[in-house]
């Protein structure tokens, strides 16, 4: 296929893993130690799988052989993503720690959020690299290859396009792993594996005459859902702003309702007020970020006026 056809097919594997990489990632230089730390710890993770399968190799070429493979595979992965997750509660009390010494903001929400990223991406990257660019250099001679039971597309494209689709199952997929187990929502997280389980057994399909061509587009369209569904989620996590709704007592007329919006806005002295802080840490960022500060104030007046008992 020659250079023109190794850059393409480089770039669309890897093309949008390389742009999250450079807008999310890349401007953070304590974002970019811990990919490289995580990837590294994902490319270990893929040898010892591929080992473990050394004395079987090489397996028939039918499905049932390679399904056990792939489940195993998929299983011992997910033990590692724990294992990553359990990292990453112990690293973030640290950095936690640390903002608290130095009278700095904790962590925010679009900091725990970048942290996902930045896991999810060495483990898409890691794969891209293990399945992927490791063979990508044989498309550099004149020829191609291509598959009897999949005429329509070359093994190259195939590939590309595999890894395109399965390295946005792994990315978005460590990002709900983390938002779940963050809220302490253990079903939501089963989303994940599932997602990957179920992208790693469609390749299955593969072995049947001109299956490549339904495998395709629904790994690549598991991908993109995965993807959308975590960047809705960092979206609405981020960009979300806490309000506060008065009570409505039955009975109560306009007028008593303003009075007790104005005597909550004007805030008595010895009114119970509670306060949050919303930044980001300098260990993360690069930067110190100020204190944002949201108050949250029922006066003891307005909570006669609503009919509530006074909040301290």
């Amino acid at each position: 296929m020659g250079a023109a056809g190794f850059f393409g097919l480089l770039l669309l594997g890897c093309g949008p893993l390389a742009t999250v990489f450079l807008f999310s990632i890349a401007p953070a230089s304590f974002l970019v130690l811990l990919t490289l730390g995580s990837a590294f710890f994902w490319l270990v993770t893929l040898f010892v799988i591929s080992s473990l399968f050394r004395a079987w190799a090489p397996l028939t070429p039918e499905p049932g052989p390679y399904a056990g493979l792939l489940l195993v595979a998929v299983l011992i992965q997910e033990v590692a993503r724990v294992g990553v997750w359990r990292f990453h509660r112990m690293s973030m009390r640290v950095l936690n720690r640390i903002a608290q010494e130095q009278h700095d903001a904790p962590l925010s929400v679009a900091d725990r959020f970048s942290l996902a990223l930045s896991y999810g991406f060495s483990h898409g990257a890691a794969h891209s690299v293990f399945f992927f660019l490791s063979w990508l250099p044989l498309s550099l001679d004149s020829g191609t290859i291509y598959n009897p039971r999949c005429p329509r597309l070359s093994y190259f494209t195939v590939g590309a396009l595999s890894t395109l689709g399965m390295s946005a199952v792994l990315t978005g997929g460590m990002v709900l792993f983390f938002d779940a187990l963050d809220r302490r929502r253990p079903r939501a997280a089963l989303l994940a594996p599932a997602t990957h389980a179920a992208a790693a057994l469609l390749t299955l399909v593969n072995f049947t005459q001109g299956g490549c061509l339904v495998t395709v587009p629904l790994v690549l369209a598991g991908g993109a859902g995965v993807a959308a569904a975590a960047g809705r989620i960092w979206w609405r996590r981020t960009t979300s702003v806490p309000r506060l709704a008065a009570v409505r007592r039955p009975g109560s007329n306009d007028s008593a309702r303003g009075a007790a919006g104005a005597g909550a806005a004007a805030g008595p002295v010895g009114d119970a007020t509670r306060t949050g802080s919303v930044g980001a840490s300098g260990a993360v960022n690069g930067t110190s970020s100020g204190t944002v500060v949201t108050p949250r104030t029922v006066s003891r007046d307005s909570a006669a006026a609503l009919g509530q008992p006074p909040s301290t």
